[in-house]
């Protein structure tokens, strides 16, 4: 917050070459600059110093309060009855940096929070939060700010902020809840990220909202942003039949996004709900059986064969589909996958090793005899049942 502050009004203290005496006289100047450059460099110098690694217990209760030096302590005090606005505001932030919040300094906060510039009124927003103050004028600069600047280091500072105030006010995800319905893509994708990070109870309205983004926005990044948001809060109930969408309506939009959408996370997602709701019908181990022979991406098939163990689908397709993929798998991952459903595979393997070594038997005694064209034809038949057997599973004669 303070290098913000400092950044914003573009103040650079050298704190290293700073002397008591000389902060005293700044502390007490006539003149604005020197003042606030004063107070700015004591907070700076708290902050910034390098502290000594203590390993005896008894000196390692210092206080914050004795960061400050004595003799300044009395003058900082009165910068926050400083006759001049800004004075007050560098005195109300260095207090809040160092850990000396006191009543006059939050009521200069509060009403830079109220008719401050854009630097203040940021600076106000998140010292007021860290004192967990969820007014409706906290959490709205929060969120403008968030909204405003979409840069990651604003990001994560407003939804450490949102977290700690959404477990004292439901304001929060109110104010989110308003920005998913917003006409710019990427307010939406940041107010999804931000309801995953924050506490407290969700409504059922707001977890209905964020699924139909899942599975009805135009934009690619919106629904997987969407898909996050519900998995990290862990409402996967709302794909359960308790929810309050007909567990038919669910399934059918599900079904539609694996075979539909043009984004293979949106899929992947997609198929792994699947497997999640526990629900199984021809129609959907179909679409997993066509997910694992077509799908162009490795991840989504991964997904497909996740969804087949969970939903526990064990019948010969199944095994047939299964075993093919694990002869053109090329990714090593999938294939890992697949040579670990040994139960499925096992049996068929064993048995074709078997055939194999009675194959190059076969061969050897054709050979030895020196049987030109019989013995080639006897060779090829051998060849013709071995494969037969492999892709049939039937008991060579």
């Amino acid at each position: 917050m303070l290098k913000q502050w400092k950044a914003a009004w573009k103040w650079n203290p050298r704190w290293e070459n700073a002397t008591i005496e000389g902060l005293m006289r700044g502390l007490t100047d006539i003149h604005v600059e020197n003042r606030v450059q004063a107070i700015i460099t004591c907070a700076t110098a708290v902050l910034e110093r390098p502290r000594r690694d203590v390993e005896d217990n008894a000196f390692e209760k210092a206080s914050t309060i004795q960061d400050v030096p004595e003799e300044l302590q009395p003058l900082l005090m009165d910068t926050l009855k400083d006759l001049n606005a800004h004075v007050r505001m560098a005195a109300a932030v260095c207090h809040y940096a160092i850990g000396m919040q006191n009543d006059e300094a939050q009521a200069i906060m509060k009403k830079a929070l109220a008719c401050g510039n854009a630097a203040d009124s940021w600076a106000a927003a998140q010292c007021l939060a860290m004192e967990s103050i969820a007014s409706i004028e906290v959490v709205k600069r929060i969120l403008s700010q968030m909204f405003a600047k979409k840069d990651d280091a604003t990001e994560k500072q407003a939804c450490l902020l949102l977290m700690k105030l959404s477990e004292q006010t439901g304001l929060v995800h109110s104010l989110l809840a308003s920005e998913l319905n917003s006409c710019q893509w990427k307010d939406r994708i940041l107010a999804c990220r931000a309801l995953s990070c924050i506490h407290g109870c969700v409504s059922q309205d707001l977890k209905n909202k964020l699924a139909q983004l899942m599975w009805t926005d135009w934009n690619s990044e919106v629904r997987q942003a969407a898909a996050q948001a519900l998995g990290r809060l862990n409402r996967v109930a709302l794909l359960s039949t308790n929810s309050c969408i007909f567990p038919f309506q669910v399934l059918k939009c599900l079904l539609k996004v694996m075979q539909t959408d043009p984004h293979w996370k949106i899929k992947a997602f997609a198929i792994r709900a699947l497997g999640q709701i526990g629900q199984v019908s021809p129609q959907i181990k179909d679409l997993l059986l066509w997910a694992i022979h077509y799908e162009e991406k490795p991840d989504v098939r991964r997904e497909a064969c996740h969804s087949i163990v969970t939903l526990q689908l064990q019948d010969e397709s199944v095994r047939a589909a299964l075993l093919e993929r694990l002869i053109l798998e090329p990714n090593e991952m999938n294939l890992l996958l697949l040579l670990s459903q040994k139960d499925l595979v096992i049996q068929k393997l064993l048995k074709l090793e078997e055939i194999t070594e009675r194959m190059w038997q076969e061969a050897s005694r054709i050979y030895r005899a020196k049987e030109e064209s019989s013995d080639r034809r006897d060779l090829m038949d051998v060849l013709i049942t071995v494969l037969e057997f492999t892709f049939s599973g039937n008991p060579c004669g």
